[in-house]
């Protein structure tokens, strides 16, 4: 087992024998402790949005999480007023999207197909943890690809991938790195990219994805490398794809020249960049890198675990757990969640406060 799981196990063998030696079913646990730093004045701003949004009637318990709260803050520069009207936008568009069944109402039947005309998917972590996206833009083929799916029909599949990310990569990400994790690194290969990957449709696709993503899923990128990066792209295609992007998102990104690969191995280790990036791996068994889905999302334990975070939230913002543990008891309940605890405060050399939270989940599996 690799990542943040599992290290209780051994712990508890003993009482599980004990069980076992009177005859009840033997069960396994599966915990593990995530440690989640903020910064106390962001914690006392968004408790104060949370309370507006409560208020208003604006906040469902779905959508009650700490860090989609600070999100929004972050892309409205702590704005109070102007968070609460972008909220309450996001939340009248997930409505008539269908964003919140997205994930399971909406199949993209023609996914191989579009892959092939527009290389692209998840791979690997960084060293940090963060999943990584990666997308082949330099074989991408426009025409072929509006010949295989529509532009709306993309745009539910760009949504139904975001749903994803946050609701299962993000959490795996979180658990396997013992931390929270609540970004993206994303790399964009211009390898070959020129004008012959660009027409009207491609233009109002990325318009349509760049409005997506700045208005209703903000704050959610790290940091993209667009790589491979000739003259041409340089001069003529990067200066006009910022006209589609905002400044915040422009600032995470980093354009690399075709000799830059090395830099890439900065921040990500070899084995989970594609050999085509500069990395070791091929995944061979997988049908390439970008049709492997790698990542620690597919480990079966951590899955178990960001399973019961889906179906047991607890609002991020609150101090006390919604579940509390009988102490009488010698086990926990099914899949319940330790309360946050506050582990360290330091302001020495900070006009901040940090404040380091840990959430502890255990589930117990027959």
């Amino acid at each position: 087992m690799s990542g943040g799981c599992g290290h209780t196990i051994d712990k508890l063998s003993d009482s599980e024998d004990e069980r076992s030696r009177i005859g009840s079913p033997a069960k396994k646990v599966i915990s593990c402790s995530i440690e989640d730093v903020r910064d106390e004045n962001d914690e006392k701003i968004v408790l104060k949005l949370r309370q507006e949004l409560l208020n208003k009637h604006s906040l469902p318990p779905r959508h009650d999480d700490y860090h989609m709260l600070l999100r929004f803050l972050k892309t409205m520069d702590f704005n109070i007023d102007k968070t609460v009207t972008a909220w309450e936008e996001m939340l009248k568009w997930r409505n008539e999207f269908g964003a919140d069944q997205i994930i399971q109402d909406f199949n993209f039947n023609e996914l191989d197909q579009v892959t092939m005309y527009y290389p692209q998917g998840y791979h690997g972590v960084d060293k940090n943890g963060r999943p990584i996206y990666i997308e082949r833009l330099g074989k991408a083929h426009p025409g072929k690809l509006m010949d295989v799916t529509t532009i709306d029909r993309y745009l539910k599949y760009h949504v139904q991938e975001f749903e994803k990310a946050l609701q299962q990569k993000l959490p795996a990400c979180s658990i396997a790195a013992k931390r929270r994790v609540t970004t993206t690194t994303t790399i964009l290969d211009a390898d070959g990219l020129g004008m012959k990957n660009f027409s009207p449709a491609a233009a109002n696709l990325l318009s349509s994805i760049a409005k997506v993503d700045c208005s209703y899923y903000p704050e959610t990128l790290h940091r993209m490398f667009i790589v491979n990066a000739g003259f041409g792209f340089r001069s003529l295609i990067w200066p006009a794809a910022q006209k589609f992007l905002d400044p915040v998102t422009i600032a995470k990104i980093q354009v690399l020249e075709p000799k830059s690969l090395s830099k890439l191995l900065e921040t990500i280790d070899s084995s989970q960049l594609p050999d085509f990036l500069g990395g070791v791996c091929t995944c061979a068994n997988e049908g390439g890198c970008l049709r492997s889905n790698k990542g620690p999302w597919n480990d079966p334990e951590i899955a178990e675990l960001v399973h019961h975070m889906e179906v047991n939230p607890i609002p991020q913002t609150t101090k006390a757990p919604l579940h509390v543990r009988d102490h009488d008891s010698q086990e926990p309940a099914q899949g319940e969640w330790s309360q946050p605890q506050l582990l360290n405060t330091s302001s020495e050399n900070s006009s901040s406060t940090y404040t380091s939270r840990r959430e502890d989940i255990t589930v117990w599996c027959s």
